[in-house]
């Protein structure tokens, strides 16, 4: 019998399972479920719909609740699958569920002198909200069901980019100081670790203008949007200098170039970096050690249709590999659908350097291998 042996008696119909197989069946049963609800990882290379869909926000100024003006940042929080973008110029944040697109925003910040960047702390007891606000430097943090806003460290002059760390530590970027500084909630105390203070060059220990951060966990390095140098510097831990991974062939619009980085989010398995790249009004992903990027959204001008963006500022991925644009001057954050995420090669990517691999955990293989295995050891 497959499930165990059925009871010697008229009177009971359950099933027994021995023991080890019981122990193997619930083992590898949370294994099957696991794969297969882990989020899927996304190849060197995948595609996405050139056309974007409008997701948050109308296109057009204004306040209600489902409006955004000049949307400056924005965070997925994967858990719940909402969606927090800062409403720069309605000075307020809000969140979107994605799972109900029809349903009006809800306000979770407000009162606030020009969101810029944000960070949500991706806590079961209620998200915390980290906001860098721009005209009055500083960084707030918003507990769930806060009415105001707790400031954290001291003054976080022209407070653009922000990001958290494992242990909370709270890196911030100052553009007018050309620095990025790491807030510790231990000490309560400000650091400099990226840039030097009011100093702004081209060498790899400068930054100019820094704006949009993101801190890789699996290797504990910081990414810094280098505006002002138009490119993306990486900081590994307690360095004294960058290293850059985009960018800096000067400013301009050819491949090996960007204009004024604001957002950067990087894939922490494959150390892929994608950039808004603001001025040219494009979506740019930049291969480890590559020369040059290639564009994946917008790049044909400045513009409102569906595959255009005016100074986009921010991005980033939901589970299923989608990308989310936040499109400031069109007041709407923009999703493209990933149609793509297969094996790639140096012929297809046209990158002799690339190293193509298929790591999709969605794979139904692996959910029918798993239950093959189930079988197998429930029959033994």
């Amino acid at each position: 019998m497959l499930l165990g042996q059925k009871e010697n008696t008229e009177e009971s119909a359950s099933w027994s399972l021995p023991k080890r197989n019981l122990f193997t069946f619930k083992l590898l049963f949370c294994t099957a479920v696991k794969y297969h609800y882990h989020p899927l990882r996304l190849v060197l290379v995948p595609k996405w719909n050139p056309d974007g869909i409008t997701i948050a926000g109308t296109g057009i100024i204004g306040d209600g609740p489902t409006q955004l003006t000049t949307p400056k940042g924005l965070y997925l929080l994967k858990r719940t699958n909402e969606l927090y973008v800062a409403d720069f110029g309605n000075q307020r944040v809000q969140k979107f569920s994605l799972n109900q697109p029809s349903s009006p925003a809800t306000t979770v910040a407000f009162g606030i002198n020009s969101p810029s960047k944000i960070y949500v702390d991706d806590d079961q007891d209620g998200p915390t909200i980290y906001i860098s606000v721009f005209i009055g430097n500083r960084v707030e943090k918003w507990l769930k069901g806060a009415l105001e806003g707790i400031q954290l460290g001291g003054e976080c002059r022209s407070c653009f980019g922000i990001t958290v760390d494992e242990e909370n530590n709270v890196y911030l970027s100052e553009s007018d100081r050309h620095r990025v500084v790491k807030w510790s909630p231990q000490t309560n105390l400000t650091t400099v670790v990226a840039g030097q203070t009011d100093e702004r060059r081209t060498d790899d220990k400068y930054l100019s203008k820094p704006d949009g951060l993101y801190f890789d966990r699996s290797s504990n390095a910081l990414y810094v949007a280098d505006s002002g140098n138009s490119r993306i510097q990486k900081w590994e831990k307690n360095a004294l200098s960058g290293i850059q991974v985009a960018g800096g062939n000067l400013t301009g619009e050819d491949a090996g170039s960007l204009d004024a980085p604001n957002g950067v989010w990087v894939d922490e398995n494959t150390k892929v970096v994608y950039i808004a790249d603001e001025d040219n009004h494009r979506i740019v992903r930049w291969l480890p050690g590559a020369s040059s990027g290639d564009i994946i959204a917008g790049g044909q001008g400045m513009g409102n249709a569906t595959y255009q963006f005016n100074t986009p500022t921010d991005l980033t991925f939901d589970s299923e590999g989608n990308l989310y644009v936040c499109d400031n001057w069109n007041h709407r954050i923009q999703k493209f659908l990933l149609i793509e995420n297969k094996p790639c090669s140096p012929t297809s990517t046209g990158k002799s350097h690339a190293l193509c691999f298929y790591c999709n955990q969605y794979n139904k293989w692996i959910v029918i291998t798993t239950i093959l295995l189930i079988s197998t050891w429930i029959i033994q």
